[in-house]
């Protein structure tokens, strides 16, 4: 008992001096210089982005030609099951053409999940891209204005779709509140977007 109240009091001096130490460190921490903190808001600064409307541009182009690469698929499918139908089930013709048509729907079906894959990935990959350029970005105008901290304004980053088609976000920090002088947001957008004019 005697050992474990001497255990108690070692304790609690560790306690106190490790409190103590924590509390001096930070108060010569706020002692110094403020830190300047600053703000971006991700959704208005890829909607701000020339490349990011490049991007869109060139996806939107992707997706017309897939569209029609499925269009025409799809009727040659139909032609096949229209064929097939004017044929007698059982006999040689029927067989072949039926197996021609289940060739050409099960291809179908591989190429639509190859294509969709193919464009998630690119889709990705353009993203990410985007997103470290925008950390780049964001750290040079900062260190360009005298930033210490920068923090997210917008709580979702939009990363396309899923291979479900279905929207993806990723969540980020969120500021409750901020000024307009510490947005850095235009100032990002304007240095991104010099870097792609130059970059052309």
């Amino acid at each position: 008992m005697h050992n474990k109240r001497h255990i108690l009091i070692a304790a609690a001096a560790v306690v106190v001096l490790v409190v103590g130490l924590v509390g001096v460190k930070a108060q010569g921490v706020l002692s110094g210089s403020p830190t300047v903190v600053a703000v971006v808001d991700m959704g208005t600064l890829t909607e701000s982005l020339k490349e990011k409307q490049q991007i869109d541009a060139e996806l939107e182009t992707i997706r017309t030609t897939l569209y029609q690469e499925r269009d025409d698929k799809q009727k040659e499918i139909a032609r096949l099951q229209q064929d097939m139908d004017m044929l007698v089930p059982g006999t040689p013709p029927y067989a072949e053409a039926l197996e021609n048509y289940e060739k050409k729907a099960l291809s179908f079906q591989l190429w639509g999940a190859y294509e969709q894959n193919k464009l998630n990935r690119e889709i990705g990959l353009r993203v990410e891209k985007l997103t470290t350029g925008a950390q780049e970005a964001i750290q040079a105008v900062a260190e360009a204005q005298g930033v210490d901290i920068v923090l997210y304004k917008q709580q979702t980053l939009q990363l396309g779709t899923n291979q479900q088609g279905r929207p993806q976000s990723r969540n980020i920090s969120i500021v409750a509140w901020s000024n307009d002088t510490v947005d850095l947001t235009a100032l990002v957008a304007q240095h991104m977007n010099n870097a792609f004019d130059n970059s052309r």
